[in-house]
C-alpha cells in the first residue's frame, strides 16, 4: 500500500488530503494522535526508523473520509505535518517524524532553519542575489551555523563574545549602520529578537533612523538574554512603493499602505521549484503586515490598489515574482543539501513546501521585490484560506491542492520502488545508458538478461545473466531458458520489462511465465509486427470513430511476387520498410512497383540478419511491408497506460525528412499543434493501443496528422527511444522510465493532471556521413560537450560510432537547444548549427525547423 501520512492538525493540509484522496483513494492518511502510530527500527536503513500506522483517517473519492484501524499496521511512505514552532501538536509530531527511513516533507530542525530570518536572508542574498532589507545582525561568537563573515553589503554580521562588556562595539556598529549608504533610502528601522522561537511573537520595536540612542538601547536590551540559537536584528523598515493614482475617485487624500506578498512554492518534478499560489495582505503603512492579521487577496487586486493600472505591468510583476520565488527555493534547496542529516532531522528529510514573503518597494523609481522571510507553514495557511474564500464566491479552484498532492504522492511512489528487483530484458546500446544511472538513483536492483556477454552494463547491475536471444523468431524457447536462469539464481523479481525494441516480445513472455503484470505476449506481437498492427486495426470496427479509421492500407512483402500483389492493392506513392524495423533504417518512398522491387532487392541483399545491422529488428527476419503514403505532419505520442486507462500523454513534432528517405531530422517539444489537434493524436494513439490489447505499460506511437485527422504509422510497445525520455523529463518533469517501472509493479503512476511545459526544446539529428568530420576532426564534439557543461545545449548520444552506412545509416547524435518560446529555441539551435557547420546545403537545418511554427 502507498501511504502518505499527515501528522497533527489537518487545518492547512485538508485541501491536499481531499485532492490526494481523489487521485489515489486511500493513500492519504491523517494521524491525529501519537497513540495511532509507532516507530520501529528500519529493516532497510541502519539507524533509521519506520513509521507504522495502526489508526488513521483515510480519504477516498468524492471527499469521503473514514476513521480506520489498520491490521496489520500500514507503513508510511511519505510523512509531513505541523512542524511549525509554537504549534501545540508540534512536539509529538516532531518526535515521531525524526530519522525516518521514508521521505519526509520537512522536520523540526528544517523548520527551525527556515524560520530564522538571519539564516534565510543570508542564503537568499548570497546564493540568489536577491534584495533583502538592509540588516545588521548580532550573534554570539560561538554560533556555528553561519560563516565568520557574510560578505554582503545588505546583511552585516557582528559576533559578540560577551554582549555585556562590548557595549562600545555595539554602539559603534549601530551608528555605522544607521549612517551607512545602504540606509540612505529609509527613514525607519526595526529592532527585533530573531530566531525560530520568536517568529510571530511580536518581539520588536520601531524607531526613526535619527533616534540613534534609542536604537542602541533597544538592541542592548535584547542582547541581555541572547542565546546561541538567536540573533538581534536591526533592519530597515522597507516601505511599500507608493504610486500615483491616475484618476483618484475621491478628493480625500490616499493614506500610504503596506503590502505583504505571500508566495507558496513546492519541490516539483525533478526537484525543481514550482510556484503554487500567491496571496497578499494589505494594512497601514506605519506597522508591518503580519500573517493572519488581514484577509488575503489576489496579487492582481493588490497591484491595482497600489496604482499599477496597466495589465501588462501587473503581468510583468507577476512573472518577476514567480522567477524570484522559484529562485529563492532553488537557493534554499542548494543550501539544504549542504546540511548534515542531523541538521535536517534525518537523511530523508527535505524541504518540499516553502513559503516566501516579499515586500514591493520602490528603488530608483523602479519597483523592486524584496525578500522578507521564509516559513514552513504560514504561507500555506494563508493560501489555503485564499482558496476557500475564492470558492465561496464561485471562483474556479486553483492548482494549490493538486500540485502539493502530486508532490507527496510522487515522493511516496519513489520510496515504494526502492529496493525492488527488476528483471530487465535487453540492455540496448549507448542510447540507453541513462537506465543504469536512473536505476541507481531510484534504488532499483536490476537483474539484466543480455545477449552480449561483454556488454558494458554487466558491472552496473545487481545480477548479469548473459543469454543469446538475438534470434527472436524463437522467443518462446528463449523465454523458457530465461525462466530457468532466473529460477536457478534464486531470483524473485517484482517486475519484468524491456526498454529495447528487439526484446519486447521476449519480455512479455517472461512476464507471463513469472505471473507479473504487463501486456500479453499476443498484444505485444500484434504491435511489434507493423503489417499485422494495421490489418488487426482494420478489423476493429466498433467505436466512434473506430480504430479502423486510423489504420493505413499495407501488405507484407517476403518475395518479389508479394511486391506485384501488393502493388495491386496499395496505391502509389507508397512507403516500403522493414516489417520489424526500428530507427527509420531502410524506410523509403517508392513511386511505383519498379522502385519497390529495386529497393526490396537491395534491402534483402544487404540486411539478412542481426549481424548485418544490430538493433533494427533483423532478429525477426528481413520481411518488408508496403504501405500507403500518408501526407501530413509527423508526430510522436508517448503514452502511459494502466489497466487500459490513460494516465499520461505527451505529443512531440518531427521535422520534414530527406525524401525519399524517412530518417528523422529534427524535433520539438511541446508540440506546435493547438490543444484540440494534440487531443486527436492522443485519442487515436490510445485507441490503437487498446484495440491491439496493450493495456499496461509505456508506449510510443508514431502518427501522421493531415486534414482528415490522425493516421497511424506504427506502435512501439515500449518507452520512446532516442531523446524522448530526456526531453519529456526536462520540459514536463515526469520520468517515463519510472512510470514504466511503476506500471510493471502494479502501481498506477502519479503524473501531472494538467502538465504545463517549463520551456521549449528544439533539436536536430547529426549523421556520421554528414557531420563526422565536423564533430570529430573539426572539434565540434568538444565544443558541444563544453556547451552542455554550461547548460546551453542538450546532447543525446545514440551511438559511440557511425551506425550503418549509406541508406541504412542511423543518427549518431541529437543536439537540442531550449528557450522560453519555441521560436527562441529554434533560433538558438540554428545559430549553433551554423556556427559548428552542422547546417549545410546538403543538410539544411533551417528547412528542417521550418515546420515548427
Amino acid at each position: 500500500d502507498m501511504t502518505v501520512c499527515i501528522l497533527g492538525s489537518p487545518t492547512a493540509f485538508l485541501p491536499v488530503l481531499l485532492e490526494g484522496g481523489t487521485r489515489c483513494p486511500g493513500a492519504m492518511v491523517l494521524c491525529l494522535s501519537p497513540t495511532w502510530v509507532s516507530r520501529v527500527p528500519s529493516e532497510t536503513s541502519t539507524g533509521s526508523w519506520s513509521l507504522l500506522l495502526s489508526r488513521g483517517v483515510s480519504f477516498k473519492m468524492g471527499g469521503h473520509s473514514t476513521l480506520e484501524t489498520f491490521v496489520p499496521p500500514r507503513r508510511a511512505n511519505y510523512v509531513t505535518g505541523t512542524f511549525a514552532p509554537g504549534d501545540p501538536e508540534g512536539s509529538w509530531v516532531g518526535e515521531l517524524a525524526r530519522d525516518l527511513d521514508c521521505p519526509m516533507g520537512g522536520s523540526v530542525p528544517l523548520t527551525h532553519w527556515l524560520e530564522d530570518p538571519l539564516v534565510t536572508r543570508w542564503v537568499l542574498a548570497a546564493r540568489a542575489n536577491m534584495p533583502v532589507p538592509p540588516t545588521l545582525a548580532f550573534v554570539l561568537g560561538a554560533r556555528g551555523d553561519l560563516p565568520t563573515k557574510l560578505g554582503m553589503p545588505r546583511v552585516r554580521l557582528v559576533r559578540l563574545e560577551d554582549p555585556q562588556v562590548q557595549e562600545s562595539l555595539v554602539k559603534e556598529e549601530v551608528g555605522a549602520f544607521l549612517g551607512g549608504t545602504v540606509m540612505e533610502p529609509y527613514n525607519q528601522v526595526v529592532v527585533q529578537l530573531a530566531g525560530w522561537r520568536w517568529r510571530g511573537t511580536g518581539t520588536r520595536s520601531t524607531h526613526r533612523k535619527e533616534e540613534g540612542v534609542a536604537v542602541v538601547q533597544a538592541v542592548g536590551a535584547w542582547l541581555r538574554g541572547l542565546t546561541e540559537e538567536d540573533s538581534v536584528l536591526l533592519e530597515a523598515m522597507v516601505p511599500t512603493a507608493c504610486l500615483p493614482v491616475p484618476h483618484p475617485r475621491s478628493p480625500v487624500p490616499r493614506l500610504p499602505v503596506a503590502l505583504r506578498i505571500c508566495t507558496l512554492v513546492c519541490r516539483s518534478w525533478g526537484d525543481r521549484p514550482q510556484l503554487c499560489q500567491v496571496a497578499c495582505a494589505m494594512g497601514r503603512a506605519e506597522s508591518p503586515v503580519r500573517h493572519g492579521a488581514a484577509l488575503p487577496q489576489s496579487l492582481d487586486s493588490s497591484l491595482q490598489q497600489l496604482g499599477v493600472v496597466a495589465p501588462s505591468q501587473r503581468q510583468a510583476l507577476a512573472t518577476r515574482l514567480q522567477e524570484a520565488t522559484e529562485a529563492a527555493m532553488a537557493a534554499l534547496l542548494a543550501a539544504e543539501a549542504e546540511l548534515s542529516p542531523q541538521q535536517r532531522g534525518g537523511t530523508r528529510a527535505h524541504i518540499d513546501i516553502l513559503g516566501v514573503d516579499f515586500l514591493l518597494a520602490c528603488v530608483d523609481d523602479a519597483l523592486e521585490l524584496v525578500a522578507l522571510a521564509t516559513n514552513s507553514q504560514r504561507c500555506l495557511e494563508t493560501c489555503v484560506l485564499a482558496e476557500a474564500m475564492g470558492r465561496a464566491v464561485g471562483e474556479h479552484p486553483g492548482d494549490l491542492p493538486r500540485l502539493l498532492a502530486e508532490v507527496m504522492l510522487h515522493r511516496a511512489q519513489c520510496h515504494l520502488v526502492e529496493g525492488k528487483d527488476i528483471l530487465l530484458i535487453g540492455a540496448g546500446g549507448v542510447s540507453k545508458s541513462f537506465v543504469w544511472e536512473a536505476a541507481r538513483d531510484y534504488g532499483l536492483r536490476i537483474h539484466l538478461v543480455e545477449s552480449d556477454p561483454e556488454h558494458f552494463a554487466a558491472g552496473l547491475v545487481q545480477t548479469f545473466l548473459p543469454y543469446d536471444s538475438r534470434e527472436h523468431r524463437r522467443d518462446e524457447e528463449h523465454a523458457e531458458r530465461v525462466l530457468e536462469l532466473v529460477r536457478s539464481r534464486g531470483l524473485r523479481p517484482h517486475a519484468c520489462l524491456s526498454y529495447w525494441d528487439d526484446c519486447v516480445v521476449l519480455a512479455a513472455l517472461v512476464c507471463q511465465g513469472l505471473g507479473l503484470r504487463g501486456s500479453s505476449p499476443a498484444a505485444v506481437r500484434v504491435a511489434k509486427q507493423k503489417s499485422r498492427t494495421h490489418q488487426h486495426l482494420q478489423r476493429c470496427r466498433r467505436g466512434r470513430p473506430p480504430p479502423a479509421a486510423f489504420a493505413v492500407p499495407c501488405r507484407r512483402l517476403q518475395s518479389h511476387g508479394d511486391v506485384e500483389r501488393a502493388a495491386g492493392t496499395v496505391p502509389f506513392p507508397a512507403v516500403a520498410k522493414l516489417e520489424f524495423g526500428a530507427g527509420g533504417v531502410g524506410v523509403r518512398l517508392v513511386e511505383d512497383a519498379g522502385q519497390c522491387h529495386a529497393h526490396a532487392a537491395r534491402l534483402w541483399r544487404d540486411l539478412r540478419d542481426d549481424a548485418d545491422h544490430p538493433g533494427i529488428g533483423l532478429g525477426w527476419g528481413n520481411a518488408m511491408l508496403l504501405m500507403e503514403y500518408v501526407p501530413g505532419t509527423e508526430h510522436d505520442v508517448d503514452l502511459v497506460v494502466f489497466d487500459g486507462r490513460l494516465v499520461g500523454a505527451w505529443v512531440s513534432d518531427n521535422g520534414p525528412t530527406r525524401v525519399p528517405a524517412f530518417l528523422e531530422t529534427a524535433a520539438c517539444l511541446p508540440s506546435c499543434l493547438p490543444a484540440d489537434r494534440q487531443a486527436q493524436l492522443v485519442r487515436a494513439a490510445l485507441e490503437c493501443c487498446r484495440a491491439c490489447g496493450l493495456r499496461d505499460g509505456v508506449f510510443n506511437v508514431e502518427l501522421k496528422l493531415g486534414p482528415g485527422g490522425p493516421r497511424l504509422l506504427e506502435i512501439n510497445p515500449r518507452m520512446g527511444g532516442f531523446y524522448l525520455r530526456d526531453w519529456i523529463r526536462e520540459v514536463y518533469g515526469p520520468d517515463l522510465l519510472l512510470a514504466a517501472v511503476l506500471v510493471a509493479l502494479g502501481l498506477p503512476p502519479v503524473l501531472p493532471a494538467r502538465p504545463a511545459p517549463r520551456g521549449h526544446l528544439a533539436g536536430v539529428m547529426c549523421l556520421g556521413s554528414e557531420h563526422g568530420a565536423v564533430l570529430g576532426g573539426g572539434g565540434g564534439m568538444e565544443a558541444l560537450r563544453e556547451l552542455q557543461g554550461r547548460g546551453l545545449v542538450r546532447l543525446n548520444r545514440l551511438f559511440e560510432e557511425v551506425a550503418g552506412d549509406g541508406e541504412y545509416e542511423e543518427p549518431l547524435l541529437s543536439v537540442a537547444c531550449d528557450g522560453a518560446t519555441r521560436a527562441e529555441a529554434c533560433v538558438r539551435l540554428l545559430g549553433l548549427c551554423q556556427a559548428l557547420g552542422i547546417d549545410s546545403p546538403r543538410y539544411p537545418v533551417e528547412h528542417f525547423l521550418s515546420h515548427f511554427k
